[in-house]
């Protein structure tokens, strides 16, 4: 596999986790990454098992998509999930304006009042 599609993957897990450890700021972003990679696996899992896909070849493999294992479908489709979300990083550093902006997939909580004083 690709070097590139490794490096993704790891940069993904390590904001993942940066964004679970502030899951309280951080939800729509953790849901969100979590959506891609679910999203990733049942799209390569679904291409593996599709005529038209079946004998592509994955960048970094020597096998056709059909015949890998398990393992190897999950991992190319959160490596190629990751290298989209990385993608779309980039993409949002470059855009200072924030000109493609998409809503977050959950709503902003209202902030919670601060507890009565004593």
């Amino acid at each position: 596999m690709s070097a590139v599609l490794f490096a993704t993957l790891l940069w993904q897990v390590i904001d993942f986790l940066r964004e679970l450890t502030n899951l309280r700021t951080q939800k729509s972003a953790v849901l969100t990454q979590l959506t891609a990679w679910v999203g990733g696996v049942v799209m390569v899992a679904l291409a593996a098992h599709a005529t038209v896909a079946r004998g592509l070849v994955p960048p970094g493999f020597t096998q056709q998509l059909g015949k890998l294992d398990f393992g190897s479908t999950v991992l190319i489709g959160l490596a190629v999930s990751s290298f989209a979300s990385s993608l779309v990083d980039v993409k949002q550093a470059i855009d200072s304006k924030d000109s493609s902006t998409k809503p977050p997939l959950l709503p902003a909580s209202p902030p919670t009042p601060p507890p009565p004083a004593a």
